[in-house]
C-alpha cells in the first residue's frame, strides 16, 4: 500500500480529493437532502419489473451500479446483498452461455475489427487471471464479462471465481442505495471512504502481481 502510494502519489492525491470535497458537500447540504425523493424514486418500480430489469440490462451494457444502488434502497443491504448476488450469478451464467453459442464468432470478429486479440491463459494461472480481472475497476461489468468467457476459461472457473468477487464488490453501491434511503451524511461518507480504501488495496495488489509475474522466469 505504502509502494503504491509513493508510486503513484498523484493518483492517490487526486482520489484524496475529490472523497474530501465528496464528504463537505454531503456535509455542507446535510440539510437540505430530500430522503423522500430518493425513497419515492426507489418504489416507484414494481418489484418484479425491477428484478426482471437488474436480470437483463446489466448483460445489454447498462450499469449495474444502477441497479445495485437500487437494490440497496429498495430492500435494504442484506436482502439488496441477496438479490443482486442471485442476479450476478445469472448474469455470468448468461454471459458465458450466450459468449460460447451463436454470438462467439461475432464477438471475436468484433474485437479483431478493433485490434485487440485474446492472448490464451495458462492452466495454472486461470483462477487468478479471472480473480484479477474481475476485481480490477475500470472496463464496464459487461465487457469484463463476455471478455473472460471469450478466453477459453473453464465455467466452473469463471463462474465460481468471478461471480462472488463481482458480488462482494457490489456491497458497496448496495450499501450506499441503503443508506441514501435514510439520507445519513455520515454512513454515506463511511461507505465513499471504504470505496476509497478498497480502490487503494486492489491497486497495490494487481501492481504487485504484475511486478511478480515480471520477474518470474519465462519458459
Amino acid at each position: 500500500m505504502l509502494r503504491f502510494l509513493k508510486q503513484h502519489p498523484g493518483k492517490a492525491a487526486t482520489a484524496l480529493v475529490i472523497l474530501i470535497a465528496a464528504a463537505a458537500l454531503l456535509w455542507a447540504f446535510r440539510d437540505r437532502l430530500d430522503a423522500d425523493r430518493w425513497i419515492d424514486f426507489g418504489n416507484t418500480l414494481p418489484i418484479p419489473v425491477l428484478i426482471l430489469a437488474f436480470l437483463v440490462l446489466p448483460l445489454l451494457g447498462v450499469p449495474i451500479t444502477i441497479f445495485l444502488v437500487l437494490a440497496g434502497m429498495r430492500f435494504g443491504v442484506v436482502n439488496g446483498m441477496l438479490i443482486s448476488t442471485a442476479c450476478i450469478f445469472f448474469h455470468n451464467v448468461a454471459a458465458y452461455k450466450l459468449t460460447h453459442g451463436i454470438f462467439r464468432r461475432r464477438l471475436r470478429a468484433w474485437l479483431e475489427s478493433r485490434g485487440r486479440s485474446i492472448p490464451p491463459i495458462r492452466k495454472e494461472r486461470q483462477v487468478l487471471y479471472t480473480g484479477l480481472f474481475a476485481a480490477v475497476s475500470g472496463p464496464p461489468y459487461a465487457f469484463k464479462l463476455y471478455l473472460s468467457a471469450l478466453a477459453d476459461i473453464p465455467f466452473r472457473v469463471y463462474l465460481w471465481v468471478g461471480a462472488p468477487i463481482y458480488a462482494v464488490f457490489s456491497l458497496i453501491p448496495v450499501a450506499t442505495g441503503a443508506a441514501a434511503s435514510s439520507i445519513k451524511p455520515v454512513w454515506i461518507v463511511a461507505v465513499l471512504a471504504g470505496a476509497f480504501l478498497l480502490t487503494l488495496g486492489l491497486r497495490w495488489a494487481v501492481n504487485r502481481f504484475q511486478r511478480r509475474v515480471a520477474r518470474a522466469p519465462k519458459a
